[in-house]
């Protein structure tokens, strides 16, 4: 797919609404799994030994705080951990189900070559979560030549006192509400390269139309009034082709007789004479 069909208004809007779908889903996830208040603390491991070299001392530290990062996880130190205080949050019972929940609560980041263990303790209450992480700084501390083998040749010492923060635990929210957002940008781009004919949104270009000055408005013509009309009269039809019928001879008897009586009471003696010629 070029550039220019990449770039089309539809195709950045099914990008853009697939990432924000993402997104939200993954923003409701975080605010559903992610606990409200978290305590973080710090552990330094040193060695108490006063013959040993630097790099065997870090390298000696690094070693614990690895196998301190696994053993925190562990059966053994959890009943530690509430054997020392009965008063932190339940984890329920059974052995898969209690550990399942300590994964969600406790939290752990070991830093390489530092001897350095960052903690993170979640919980749904403020004075649990805080109770939590502090009895299980002291209980690594106390107990851990239990699991380490170290004994007293590793100090591990708190740097960090354990902190409560007072409102949600934003940052995993947004780490979370970021990926989601990158997750969809992706998803988005490869469907538009896959279905590039797609239909989710359809943008029709917008059509210009130019109107052209108009004149005044003519005056409303006066309304003609209708003009009756007349039937026309009765016209015989014509025969166009018919002959013409000969005259029908009158009888004698039926002939009109003319009127003499102008010509006889007339004083013109022409008009007698004429008269008295043509009748005999």
């Amino acid at each position: 797919m070029s550039n220019s069909k990449l770039l089309q208004l539809k195709n950045i809007l099914t990008i853009g609404l697939l990432a924000i779908l993402a997104g939200l889903v993954a923003f409701s996830v975080s605010i559903w799994t992610t606990p409200k208040y978290k305590s973080t603390f710090k552990l330094l491991a040193v060695s108490s030994q006063a013959n040993v070299d630097t790099y065997t001392a870090s390298k000696t530290a690094n070693y614990i705080t690895g196998i301190m990062g696994e053993v925190i996880y562990s059966d053994s130190l959890i009943d530690n951990v509430y054997a020392a205080n009965s008063n932190l949050e339940d984890l329920g019972y059974g052995s898969e189900r209690r550990l399942r929940q300590w994964k969600k609560m406790v939290k752990t980041d070991v830093l390489e070559n530092k001897g350095l263990m960052i903690i993170d303790v979640y919980g749904n209450d403020k004075v649990k979560t805080n109770a939590l992480a502090n009895t299980l700084a002291l209980t690594i501390i106390n107990n851990h030549g239990n699991y380490d083998g170290a004994g007293d040749r590793i100090t591990i010492k708190m740097i960090d006192q354990p902190s409560v923060y007072d409102s949600w635990s934003m940052t995993k929210i947004m780490e979370n509400t970021g990926l989601g957002i990158l997750v969809g940008l992706l998803l988005g781009f490869t469907f538009v390269v896959i279905f590039p004919n797609h239909r989710l949104f359809k943008v029709a270009k917008k059509e210009k139309y130019f109107y052209p000055p108009t004149a005044a408005a003519p005056a409303p013509e006066a309304k003609q009034q209708p003009v009756a009309q007349t039937k026309p009269d009765y016209q015989p039809a014509i025969r166009l082709n018919a002959q013409p019928q000969p005259a029908a001879e009158v009888p004698a008897s039926q002939q009109p007789v003319a009127d003499t009586a102008p010509y006889t009471a007339s004083n013109n003696e022409w008009l007698k004479d004429y008269y008295n010629n043509n009748q005999s």
